[in-house]
């Protein structure tokens, strides 16, 4: 327990000196070539491309549903694994166990301005939401507000809680039409739709059936301004589903604000597969209990709710090397290349003749997602045709489907975008 108490104290230090360590490793804004210039965006990017071990031969716009691991991932996820290895009685040593999950919650911590005490490992993002809504307290007369727009993991967890328990769930409408939606209907649908009996407001940071990003900070001031005339235990508790938006958005925890954020680490983040976290705005367990036993100490929600068991440790514990490669690159960077290749895609996007853009065209409502239709064509055909093409998208029909689904991100480029809209633009074979 000591060590684990002294490393605890330890974790602001030794987060900043691998921090320096990530920068000089990784490819980032201070890099230069051999003739010791700095290298244009363009060549900056392509380092970061070269860092994947991805098929060149395709143009990968699917990064949304599972990512690459880069270099920096690869090798500290074989590291472990060598070592597990050779001596794996060592390695499950308890302390060792929390030392290297201790620094992946350090860096976690960093990456979103918060304490490592506020953040818990996870599986995934399916896992977080399923701990999160499965253990909040929610008394009886109370209720859970939630969107008609949310993932069926979702939708999934606050069922099988009111199956549970009689816990009523309520469902709205946060807007009409993805493409034109706009932050005052979205505030106005929420605002109408609390009441007293509200206790949990259960949302998506950016949706994955339509592409829309809400305005998660602002809906929170609300959550803030409501909660003002309410006892502690009558709170309204803002959780957010926030994975389309982590490894996307130059934002910390505290400027969403909301009380729990659940993401996997696994997508945008090109964290090692199977990984995840919920971020709390409490240090403590005030409002939730715990489902899973944990194998650390229970000192604070981030080691209470991090689940035990024997997971995939090399997994887990690589876990940092996603975020030191997100901050080597700089997270406002990499926000300003997502937005903009998105924004690059829709205007090409706009000369196709049929076709119609479902997400919007504001980087303020939309992030890493172009999602759209071509008039008369079914878009899993659409995702077929591309793909004979060698371009990997993908089909889905939630939410404000069916439609095509497209993430440009850091691993393309202009031109290949360009070409995407020209197989287009040439139409579908009878």
């Amino acid at each position: 327990m000591d060590d684990r108490r002294n490393f605890l104290k330890k974790a602001g230090l030794l987060a900043a000196g691998l921090q320096l360590q990530a920068c000089a490793a990784t490819p980032g804004p201070r890099d230069t070539g051999s003739s010791g210039a700095a290298p244009t965006s363009a060549e900056r990017w392509q380092r970061v491309r070269a860092e994947f071990e991805l098929d060149d031969r395709y143009i990968h716009l699917a990064g949304f549903l599972i990512a690459s691991h880069p270099r920096i991932v690869r090798e500290d996820i074989e590291a472990h694994r060598r070592r597990i290895d050779r001596n794996p009685a060592e390695e499950m040593d308890y302390r060792s166990i929390w030392r290297h999950e201790d620094e992946s919650r350090a860096w976690a911590a960093r990456y979103l301005g918060v304490k490592t005490s506020q953040i818990a490992l996870t599986g995934s993002t399916t896992e977080g939401i399923g701990l999160v809504y499965n253990g909040l307290i929610i008394r009886p007369g109370q209720e859970v507000l939630t969107s008609h727009h949310e993932h069926y993991a979702t939708k999934g967890a606050l069922r099988f809680r009111a199956d549970k328990d009689g816990t009523p769930i309520r469902t709205i409408r946060l807007f009409q039409d993805p493409h034109r939606v706009s932050v005052d209907e979205v505030l106005a649908s929420v605002n109408a739709n609390l009441s007293p009996r509200t206790r949990v407001l259960a949302l998506t940071w950016v949706h994955s059936g339509s592409g829309v990003k809400l305005p998660i900070g602002e809906i929170g001031k609300l959550v803030a301004e409501r909660n003002r005339q309410r006892d502690e235990r009558d709170r309204i508790l803002f959780c957010v589903d926030g994975v389309h938006g982590f490894g996307v958005e130059n934002v910390g925890f505290d400027e969403l604000n909301c009380d729990f954020f659940m993401a996997g680490t696994h997508k945008w983040m090109f964290g090692p597969r199977g990984t995840g976290i919920i971020c709390s705005r409490s240090e403590g367990m005030e409002a939730l209990h715990p489902t899973i036993e944990s194998f650390s100490a229970s000192e604070d929600f981030g080691t209470t709710m991090t689940p035990g068991g024997f997971h995939a440790f090399e997994h887990q514990w690589a876990l940092r090397k996603a975020f030191e490669f997100h901050l080597a690159l700089g997270k406002q960077d990499v926000q300003a290349r997502i937005h903009q290749l998105n924004a690059e895609l829709k205007q090409h996007l706009r000369q196709v003749p049929g076709l119609s853009l479902v997400t919007p065209d504001s980087p303020e409502l939309s992030a890493g997602f172009t999602f759209f239709r071509l008039a008369g064509v079914d878009p899993e055909r659409v995702a077929e045709y591309l793909k004979t093409h060698r371009v990997l998208a993908d089909a889905t029909d939630r939410d404000a489907g069916p439609l095509v689904r497209m993430a440009p991100g850091l691993l393309n480029d202009s031109d290949q975008l360009e070409r995407v809209a020209s197989l287009l633009k040439r139409g579908f074979p009878a």
